[in-house]
């Protein structure tokens, strides 16, 4: 009797550990598509790291450069439960329209640096009142990203126009022109940049898709500098120079000033897109796609809960202190952010 009730019992905790491992195996299958711009990986990494450990849900991060991310929404079709961009208008201007989705909410601002390491010519004498000279120097190699498909890309163009008018030279714009195929119209009260027709590489300048693809050309030595959000820079154990305010597009009250400049891209199906300089502000969205609503909305709750603005603030970022949507809210979002 005691043989066959022993045995019982072994039967019946085999079935319960082998019940208890397949229901947190399935737990573990829920899962959360974010597309996001690559300086948010760190926090999508975060982030997803608080919702297994609290929902079992599992986040497939994918990043890319903020232009490309909306475009697999739009262009090709791709399933994507969270979107995160680094340029809360790509949104409003590429996704609205097309139905793709109603809404963007703006949670976080940035900074642009000129990073670089100890392997960079001129490292020990580059400052933030001589960048641009030596940046332009023959035997300096530049890098940024992508601007038709990456926000620090254009930014990274806007930044040289905007200095271009600081310093008052058209040297770096005929920098761009020279070795990128990046030309530029001034008509007074706007420098127009138009990257369209972007030719890279030159033994001058480097472009890659999005901005943290330049870290490794940067500690390898092949690069000498590349423009990159201060966060990036930092979480990536980069040196970097600041920028001044009037360029570094950090600054909401500079806006006026950031407007003087605007860069011409390729859009959403091949458009063309042209955007004013402004300053950085990041946005989020659940588009219309969305397979998974109800854990999309736990990430947006996660992101402006104060465990949410500690994570960013943590890798770098500056998270507004009003985060505010543009666009039709959903009814749960005007509740989470009291509108």
């Amino acid at each position: 009797m005691k043989r066959w009730t022993y045995a019982a019992i072994t039967i019946v905790i085999a079935v319960t550990a082998v019940v208890g491992f397949w229901t947190w195996g399935a737990k573990q299958t829920r899962k959360l598509i974010i597309f996001h711009a690559g300086s948010l990986t760190k926090v999508v990494e975060d982030m997803g790291a608080v919702l297994s450990r609290e929902y079992g849900i599992r986040v497939v991060n994918k990043p890319s450069g903020s232009v490309y991310a909306v475009r697999m929404v739009t262009d090709l079709g791709r399933p994507c439960d969270v979107l995160m961009v680094a340029d809360y208008r790509l949104v409003r201007d590429m996704m609205f329209d097309g139905g793709y989705a109603g809404w963007v909410l703006v949670f976080a601002s940035n900074e642009m640096v000129l990073a670089y390491t100890d392997k960079s010519l001129y490292a020990d004498k580059i400052s933030s009142e001589n960048w641009l000279e030596i940046l332009l120097r023959d035997d300096v190699r530049v890098g940024f990203s992508n601007p038709n498909r990456d926000p620090c890309g254009y930014r990274a163009l806007m930044v040289l126009a905007l200095a271009s008018i600081h310093y008052g030279t058209k040297k770096p714009l005929r920098m761009l022109e020279e070795h990128a195929s990046i030309t530029y119209t001034d008509n007074g009260t706007c420098l127009l940049i138009d990257a369209t027709k972007l030719q890279p590489d030159s033994p001058k300048v480097f472009v890659r898709d999005k901005s943290v693809d330049l870290v490794s050309l940067l500690e390898a030595g092949v690069l000498d500098y590349a423009f990159e959000y201060r966060n990036v820079a930092q979480t990536k154990g980069l040196k970097f120079v600041e920028l001044p305010d009037e360029i570094n597009l950090a600054n909401p009250d500079m806006d006026d000033l950031y407007s003087r400049v605007a860069v011409k891209i390729v859009g959403a199906g091949g458009s063309t897109q042209t955007l004013p300089g402004s300053s950085i502000a990041y946005g989020v969205t659940v588009p219309n796609c969305a397979i998974h609503q109800d854990d999309a909305i736990r990430f947006v709750e996660l992101l402006l809960s104060d465990e949410g603005r500690q994570i960013l603030i943590e890798d770098g970022f500056r998270p507004l202190e009003n985060p505010f949507v543009v666009g039709a809210p959903p009814q749960w979002l005007k509740e989470l952010i009291g509108g």
